[in-house]
Parts: structure tokens; sequence; C-alpha cells
């Protein structure tokens, strides 16, 4: 049975784990911060979705740069540029795989609202709809132009 003196030294393991931890995360948010100070928009993009999505590095700089493309010259609120982020792999989603991801950037999303703002993004031609079965499903116009799905 573990003693008194296991418990502390796990302890001391947790707090030392913690304290990396914490300088781990003001490091980051120095570099958002320095990135986001350099124009380095694309970069930061790349980072969340790494992050969010567990994506290779390569893969989110390539989504990152579509993601720039597509929204250049459009104002989008924040779910419908989480949308675009969720697309960004080029790969054809349903309204309930594009909550989910948003849900994955955001930390919540309402599949009506993101159904709504999917239909605003189709009209304003920075998402299309592929048919294939049944269910609709959506994907970056930019992937599109590209020779994607």
């Amino acid at each position: 049975m573990p003693g008194e003196e296991d418990y502390e030294g796990l302890e001391e393991r947790i707090e030392a784990i913690e304290e990396l931890l914490s300088r781990v995360l003001e490091r980051l948010e120095r570099i958002e911060e320095m990135l986001r100070a350099a124009g380095g928009e694309e970069a930061l993009i790349a980072a969340r979705l790494a992050l969010a999505f567990s994506m290779p590095a390569l893969n989110a700089i390539e989504a990152a740069r579509r993601i720039v493309a597509a929204t250049r010259g459009s104002r989008l609120d924040p779910i419908s540029r989480s949308i675009v982020e969720a697309l960004a792999e080029c790969r054809p989603m349903s309204i309930s795989e594009i909550t989910r991801r948003v849900k994955a950037l955001r930390g919540s999303a309402s599949r009506t609202t993101v159904r709504s703002r999917i239909r605003r993004l189709v009209e304003e031609g920075v998402v299309v709809r592929v048919d294939e079965g049944r269910r609709p499903l959506y994907t970056l116009s930019t992937c599109r132009e590209r020779g994607g799905p």
C-alpha cells in the first residue's frame, strides 16, 4: 500500500508538470502575438488547425492557405470562419460532420446555426454543395477549383 512519501513525491511531480505546462502556454501566447504582429495569418490558422484536428503541420499549412484564399475579400463572422476552417481539408462533409468540427474549434456549435451559415457561404460562393448520395455534402469552392472532390 502506498505510503505518505509516495503521495508527496507524486504531488511534487504534478506541480512540476503544471509549472512546465504554464511556461509552455505562456511561450505559445508570445509566439502567437509575434505572428499576429508580423501578419502571419496563415501560420496562426495552421497552428489552430493542427491543434484542433491533430493535423500534420504540412497539411495544416496547406489548409491555412486554402482558408486565406477562400475568405479573401469576405468579412466572415466567427462561426462562418470556423466552418471554413472545418472544410479546409477539402473533404466533402455533411452538416453533422461540419458541426462536430466547429465544436472542436470553438467549444460549442448548433447544427441549426451551422446549417444557416453554410447556406449563406454557398450564396457567397465560399462553399459549394457536392451531391453524393442522399445527404448533401459541402466543401470549399477553392477545393473544387484545384481539382478536389
